[in-house]
């Protein structure tokens, strides 16, 4: 078994030696001692004004940026633009020499302003969006298979976006028998699309693997009906595995039909039941359950819009490369095609492209 993720985001927001957060004093010695240092060096800009610049300014700015609450900030950069006032008035310091600071400290109050809409200080809220983007990949880690099965999954973000619409969540039985996974799609694509799938990831982690498998859809479809998502839907597939028999069923919710290579023929077979629509449009929806049985060189995959969707073309076309690829890999056996699909889907960089396929010897 192996699993190929996509790449992670930026690996300093992830490092265990980051720190969660830096001290953060909301009282006035902080400010205080900020204000004075601020002083001290407009004083000797006043004094040496070729050898202290007013950009020496920025480190101190940029220590209260992280340190300081936002109301604290706006003080420190009022009296910062208080003293860039003063040395146009009444110095030789022209606008071209305070636009390097003015640029600066707009862009710092931007990161002021939303840090203080998280609420999480310094380099906390980076930390802890690393921490969910790797949560919601390990929901979705495929465990340890019986002898005999195997099974990849590959990712790969818009636009190489740290956070994506695509995620799967899996869960086996105690005895490991069984195994059970959804893939979904959330609309949309990027951040936007990311944070709702933190949640609907959540509230699937949550049924899959307690509730009947038939009842696993309906219940996502509920929850989104509950939550009343304006911004938009998800589409699902959801798969059922008994890991002694090789019995199968499979249920989708608006998502693109599961391929059953059937080894006995030598061809990859859809399981394009009747599926139910995509969820939270229709309440109380059917989510109808296709049945196969993967033998000794069968395979299943499932995938993602983004790999059979391109402008201009329609699904099925889009389908109809995406067997003619895997069937050019089965010389090869099925190793990395999940891979393969995902580099090479029809969308491309402009969507989310997921794929995860199981195969038994």
């Amino acid at each position: 078994m192996s699993a190929i993720l996509p790449s992670r985001a930026p690996v300093w927001a992830e490092r265990r030696w980051l720190p969660r957060s830096l001290p953060r004093i909301d009282g006035t010695p902080l400010l205080l001692t900020v204000l004075a240092t601020v002083l001290a060096i407009a004083v000797a800009h006043q004094t040496w004004t070729a050898t202290v610049p007013l950009v020496a300014l920025v480190p101190v700015c940029l220590l209260a940026t992280t340190l300081c609450s936002l109301q604290q900030v706006r003080m420190v950069f009022g009296a910062v633009l208080v003293c860039v006032a003063w040395a146009l008035v009444f110095t030789d310091e022209g606008m071209v020499g305070t636009l390097p600071l003015m640029i600066s400290l707009a862009l710092m109050y931007a990161v002021a302003t939303s840090r203080s809409h998280h609420g999480a200080a310094t380099f906390e809220g980076d930390r802890m969006l690393g921490d969910l983007r790797s949560r919601l990949h390990a929901m979705g880690e495929i465990p340890r298979l019986p002898r005999g099965w195997h099974a990849e999954r590959s990712f790969a973000t818009a636009h190489g976006n740290a956070f994506a619409g695509d995620f799967n969540i899996t869960s086996s039985s105690r005895c490991g028998r069984q195994l059970e996974m959804v893939l979904a799609d959330v609309s949309g694509k990027g951040q936007a699309a990311g944070t709702r799938a933190l949640v609907l990831a959540g509230a699937l982690g949550g049924v899959i693997g307690s509730a009947t498998p038939h009842r696993v859809l309906p219940m996502a479809n509920e929850f989104l009906e509950r939550d009343s998502w304006d911004e938009g839907f998800a589409t699902a597939v959801h798969l059922c595995l008994d890991l002694e028999t090789g019995e199968a069923t499979v249920a989708s919710a608006g998502h693109p039909p599961a391929m059953h290579y059937d080894a006995g023929s030598g061809r990859w077979v859809p399981l394009d039941g009747n599926r139910g629509p995509a969820l939270g449009l229709v309440p109380d929806a059917e989510y109808p359950q296709a049945h196969t049985v993967l033998n000794r060189g069968d395979a299943l995959l499932v995938y993602t819009d983004g790999i059979i969707e391109s402008r201009g073309r329609d699904l099925d076309d889009g389908i109809d490369w995406m067997l003619g690829a895997a069937q050019a890999r089965l010389t090869s056996g099925f190793p990395g095609l999940a891979k393969t699909l995902v580099a090479g889907g029809r969308a491309g960089a402009e969507d989310d492209r997921a794929a995860v396929i199981i195969w038994r010897d």
